[in-house]
């Protein structure tokens, strides 16, 4: 490779390569970049007990960041869907909006990136902390057992937007451990997704076997690994095992929290819902109250916005304005709001600051209680669904649904709907239709703008990465 073409590499290998720069947190408000591992010993970057933890910190700093849970991951989760819709100025989103995004995508770049940099991060934990002397055996194995279960948690993001949906279809690239140097990072292929399924649970089982902590909050937890574990295996169609799964997690000592709006809050307060939630503060914000939030004295820049479709799911009468809009489900009255002189603005208001203070959720209770209903009800197992299903509605102010009378296919698409109203601007909208294989009728796209495309960087640099087909 001449100098030339190093140098570009080195600038455009930012994805499957960020465990060439070992990124380590001081803490939860800053990161600290340490030189590439082909300039100095990479024995030196994780060196002992403090080192070690900071490097743990960074990988969740990689979980919070704006183009991840933080932002556009979140975001890009709902706005392909048919309940959120852009209304700002970014094109890049406007492409993710409308289903015509393009290999060249700004905004699909950085996602990428940040879900490989998380996993970067993840390896180099994996990889060194059990060689640090000083550190309590404990400390040490909950340590390892966070960062499998954060590569488990991030190879699962991936595979649900860019990999195929059949098992031995085109699933993402399978970066296991720190490259050395610029060569070694580019050779890579991408892997099926049933082997990259394999990893995710062989993940989540060595990050059970290794924690210790049982049920943080704020941290991997044996708890949250078994509540992420349900939620695969949904994705996975292995209904016996969801239901399981989910099963065990709701006998864990969770609850529903007393009221929708408590999950929200501006200071991240705890609620017996919560199984894995991220810090954040006013110095280290996420953006999705910003980007949802109506300008002007909601404090935000409606970048994207709820749809008609939304609020008419909420209110079926609906009529286009303030007035007409009289939701008798909580979560309606919480998630939509309205500003200017006439009440003529919807904007998203589940986040009810535009300072991006609140603790977001990566999985709570409520989303183990509809696992658990649809892992159930695809069974036909319609009595034992209904009563998860209930609970959620019941708490939302909704009288509850008969399954039993209404029949298998009725109740399924029930269950569904209930997701859409409970985990909206969550990122789940879009994901639910694709595994669901309801996204082309929904919305009237071609099949292959199901996946999101492999950004046209990696291909460049990367000479046995594949293209989706259609892109």
């Amino acid at each position: 490779m001449n100098f030339k073409a190093f140098m570009g590499a080195l600038m455009k290998l930012k994805t499957l390569r960020p465990v060439l720069i070992l990124a380590i947190a001081t803490g939860c408000d800053s990161v600290l970049d340490v030189q590439p591992i082909n300039q100095i010993p990479e024995e030196r970057a994780i060196i002992s007990p403090a080192t070690a933890r900071s490097a743990v910190a960074g990988m969740y700093d990689a979980l919070q960041s704006t183009g991840y849970y933080g932002g556009t991951f979140t975001v890009f989760g709902d706005l392909p869907a048919e309940d959120v819709e852009h209304t700002g100025t970014f094109a890049s989103w406007r492409q993710v909006d409308k289903n015509e995004i393009t290999t060249d995508n700004t905004a699909i770049e950085p996602l990428w990136d940040a879900l490989y940099r998380a996993i970067g991060r993840a390896n180099i934990v994996i990889q060194r902390v059990p060689t640090v002397a000083g550190l309590d055996p404990g400390e040490r194995d909950q340590m390892v057992g966070e960062a499998h279960f954060i590569r488990a948690l991030t190879y699962h993001n991936l595979v649900k937007l860019w990999g195929e949906k059949a098992t031995s279809g085109l699933g993402v690239p399978l970066r296991l451990e720190p490259a050395v140097d610029i060569p070694s990072a580019s050779d890579i292929e991408r892997a099926t997704t049933s082997e990259v399924y394999a990893q995710v649970l062989s993940d989540l089982t060595e990050a059970e076997r290794l924690m210790t902590v049982t049920d943080a909050t704020r941290q991997g937890s044996t708890r949250a690994v078994r509540a992420i574990r349900a939620r695969v295996l949904l994705y996975q169609q292995n209904w016996v095992a969801a239901e399981s799964e989910a099963e065990a997690v709701a006998a864990m000592g969770l609850g529903l929290a007393t009221n929708y709006s408590d999950l929200f809050t501006a200071a991240g307060g705890n609620t017996p819902e919560d199984i894995l939630r991220l810090r954040y503060n006013a110095k280290d914000s996420h953006t999705l109250g910003f980007y949802y939030r109506a300008k002007g004295a909601a404090g935000g820049r409606k970048e994207v916005s709820p749809a008609v479709t939304l609020l008419l799911a909420y209110d079926p009468n609906y009529g286009g304005t303030r007035a007409t809009y009289n939701p008798v489900d909580r979560r309606g009255q919480w998630n939509v709001a309205f500003s200017g002189s006439a009440g003529s603005t919807r904007y998203g208001s589940k986040y009810p600051t535009s300072t991006g203070t609140e603790h977001l959720h990566v999985i709570r209770f409520a989303e183990i209680l509809l696992i658990k209903a649809e892992a159930e009800a695809r069974q036909n197992k319609l009595g034992e669904a209904q009563a998860s299903l209930n609970l959620i509605r019941t708490r939302a102010g909704l009288l509850g649904l008969d399954l039993v009378a209404m029949g298998q296919s009725a109740a399924i698409d029930a269950i569904l709907h209930e997701r859409r109203l409970e985990l909206v601007y969550e990122g789940d909208r879009w994901p639910d239709l694709v595994r669901t294989d309801r996204a082309v009728a929904t919305l009237g796209i071609p099949a292959f703008r199901t996946l999101f495309p492999i950004p046209q960087n990696e291909l460049d640099v990367a000479p046995g990465l594949v293209q989706n087909p259609g892109y």
